[in-house]
């Protein structure tokens, strides 16, 4: 790989924290929608599979946009589209204060589901090239990021309704204080770029790996479990509510889902690098997962189903950290990571982003959500073949850097 200049303790620290700061805005507009899906249904009108949309449609987005990726990270530079993708997200989530029809709130998902697309492919290339020799680390870190803007999303979200005088748009669009904190940290960013390092910062276009058996199984991987993942969030809460919880609980029980895997987002891909083989670890993540799901559909006790969704956000945790690691593990370059990791996501989101819209219908065949959880274990017992099938390339274990040094 073409060698990168080394990164001052300054940049290192800033790099870092600027990484976990975008990270932070990827699940915040999505996961909010969940705890008030049963107000938005009844307030405008939607049927559980309308109202599933509001977090399909960002994910199908994010399928979708993926590949534009690296043609704007080439055009433009790296470190110059993730800031505007950020301002897109936090132009779409503040319009929500104005939504006042599904088409509104459906128009503000998708243009969502575009930042995060872009940004998530670009967001890797940066890793890549900066920290090519702590992937693993950065990975962990950029997955705590996602989890805690998920926890919060999930878990605030009511208490920002009762608290804006139960105004659910507000509540919504509050969200886009992020966006803003995390662009003052991208504009720092952008000051400490060189202008001799512009071209290195650019993204060459990497080949899209169409005719590589290994992506194909990455990115069938990367579908189940982001599918899954969303499902999970979409319909936890109301069927915690289904089960006797109150509107606020039943947040909190999303909340421990989301809380747990930022917790394992760092611990499972760090103690899964000492070993030999990731495969067992994606294995143990995705019957651990399994797990999970069967306790919240046979057991009807309310403290199994915290149990419950601690165990599901443990098991998700080290999900989703291999999915976004294992296209980097099989690339070289930035160029590579790019374009690996705009096909995986691009077919992963837009195949899973189909699951929730699944669970919903199932929800409205048999009238209530057992039955889609039912589903959701259909999917993860293939997710758990597919894994079986697919093993794990170990990556070139080196010894990581530490960010002090």
């Amino acid at each position: 790989m073409k060698s990168t200049p080394r990164l001052s303790n300054k940049q290192m620290y800033l790099y870092t924290i600027t990484i976990f700061l975008a990270a932070i805005n990827m699940r915040p507009a999505i996961t909010s929608v969940a705890p008030l899906l049963e107000t938005i249904r009844g307030e405008l009108g939607m049927n559980s599979s309308a109202v599933s949309f509001l977090t399909a449609i960002p994910v199908l987005c994010m399928g979708i946009f993926a590949p534009f990726a690296a043609k704007l990270g080439r055009r433009w530079g790296i470190e110059r589209v993730i800031p505007v993708c950020l301002l897109l997200v936090g132009i779409a989530t503040v319009a929500r204060i104005f939504t006042n029809s599904s088409f509104l709130l459906l128009m503000t998902a998708g243009l969502i589901g575009v930042g995060v697309a872009i940004a998530g492919p670009l967001i890797s290339g940066f890793i890549k090239l900066h920290f090519h020799h702590m992937v693993a680390t950065m990975i962990g870190i950029y997955s705590i990021g996602m989890g805690l803007g998920a926890s919060l999303g999930a878990g605030l979200t009511i208490p920002f309704q009762h608290l804006l005088k139960d105004s659910w748009p507000s509540a919504l669009a509050i969200w886009s204080i992020l966006a803003v904190v995390a662009l003052l940290f991208w504009v720092l960013v952008l000051s400490q770029s060189q202008k001799g390092n512009a071209k290195q910062n650019a993204v060459s276009e990497g080949n899209i790996p169409l005719k590589n058996k290994r992506a194909w199984m990455l990115l069938i991987f990367f579908a189940l479990q982001a599918g899954v993942y969303y499902s999970i969030a979409t319909w936890l809460a109301p069927k915690a509510q289904e089960l006797g919880l109150q509107d606020t609980t039943a947040g909190a029980v999303v909340t421990t889902f989301t809380l747990l895997q930022m917790c394992f987002s760092l611990v499972i891909p760090a103690m899964a690098n000492r070993t030999t083989n990731r495969k067992p670890w994606l294995i143990g993540c995705s019957v651990i997962l399994l797990i999970g799901l069967c306790i919240i559909i046979f057991s009807q006790i309310e403290a199994m189903i915290w149990f419950s969704a601690a165990i599901m956000g443990i098991g998700s945790a080290g999900l989703f950290s291999f999915a976004l690691i294992l296209p980097l593990d099989e690339t070289k370059n930035p160029q590579e990571a790019t374009a690996w990791t705009a096909m995986v996501q691009s077919g992963g989101y837009l195949l899973g982003g189909l699951l929730p819209i699944f669970s919903g219908w199932l929800r409205d065949i048999f009238g209530h959500y057992h039955y889609s959880f039912f589903g959701i274990i259909l999917l993860s017992v293939v997710m758990l073949l597919v894994t079986i099938m697919m093993g794990a390339k170990h990556p070139n274990v080196e010894s990581e850097p530490r960010l002090d040094r």
